[in-house]
C-alpha cells in the first residue's frame, strides 16, 4: 500500500511539474521605431512600442500609429467591432530573426518589418469557422508599403499582404472584441485557444473629437478553422 501511494505521489508530482513548466511570454517596452520603414510611415508612427519575448528570446514587436482615424457614424455589430476603414494603416510589426513566427492562418512570417493595415474577412464559404469577427490586420512587407495613406482596393491590399508569406493569401492577424480593461498595454494568454493576446491603447480621431481606441490583437496563435 505504501509503495502504491508513493508511486501515485511521484506521478502527481511529475504532472504538476509539467503543468508548471508551461512556457511563458513576457511583454517588454520598445522606445524606438524600426529603421526599415519609410520616413512617411515613421512620421505617422508612435515611436514607443511593445515587444513579446518568449522562452527562446524575442519574438515580435508592435507599434501603433500616433492617431487612428475612426469612422464617425460607426456602430459595432456581432461581426465587425472596429471603427476602421479597409486599407487603413494601424501600425507596424517587426518579427525577430529565426523566431518561427506565424500568422493567424499558420503561414510562416519571416524575420523583418511589416506594416499592419486593417481589413475584413470576406463573409464567404471559404472562411467559415476561421473567426467570429471579420476584423483583421494584414501584414505587408515594409519595402512594399511606404505611404501611410489608406491603401485603396481590397485586391491591392490582399496582393501586397500575400508577399509577406510568399503565398496567394494575405498574412492576417485576428482582432478580438475590446474590453473595459485598464488602458495600460498587456499580454494575456487564452488557455483554451492557445492565443497570446496583445492589448494596446491608442488615440483615435473622429471628426473633431479625440477618443481612446483599444486594439486587441492575436499576436501568437492560429485559427482552428
Amino acid at each position: 500500500m505504501i509503495v502504491r501511494r508513493l508511486t501515485f505521489l511521484a506521478f502527481a508530482l511529475s504532472i504538476g511539474l509539467l503543468v508548471g513548466a508551461k512556457p511563458t511570454h513576457k511583454l517588454t517596452s520598445v522606445k524606438k521605431s524600426p529603421q526599415e520603414i519609410s520616413k512617411q510611415i515613421a512620421a505617422a508612427l508612435n515611436p514607443a512600442g511593445y515587444g513579446i519575448v518568449g522562452p527562446q528570446g524575442p519574438i515580435c514587436e508592435v507599434w501603433l500609429v500616433k492617431s487612428l482615424a475612426v469612422k464617425s457614424s460607426f456602430t459595432p455589430d456581432l461581426n465587425i467591432q472596429y471603427p476602421f476603414t479597409s486599407g487603413q494603416l494601424i501600425g507596424v510589426l517587426r518579427v525577430a530573426q529565426k523566431a518561427e513566427f506565424m500568422d493567424f492562418r499558420g503561414q510562416e512570417v519571416g524575420g523583418g518589418v511589416y506594416t499592419l493595415r486593417y481589413g475584413q474577412q470576406p463573409p464567404d464559404g471559404n472562411h467559415i469557422g476561421t473567426s467570429d469577427l471579420y476584423d483583421f490586420l494584414l501584414a505587408i512587407p515594409a519595402k512594399f508599403d511606404a505611404d501611410p495613406k489608406p491603401l485603396n482596393g481590397i485586391e491591392a491590399l490582399h496582393m501586397k499582404s500575400a508577399k509577406t508569406a510568399g503565398s496567394t493569401h494575405p498574412a492576417v492577424f485576428s482582432l478580438l472584441p475590446t474590453t473595459k480593461a485598464a488602458k495600460a498595454a498587456s499580454l494575456t494568454h487564452d488557455d483554451d485557444l492557445e492565443f497570446w493576446i496583445l492589448t494596446l491603447s491608442g488615440s483615435g480621431k473622429s471628426t473633431d473629437k479625440t477618443v481612446e481606441i483599444q486594439v486587441r490583437l492575436v499576436a501568437i496563435g492560429q485559427s482552428e478553422g
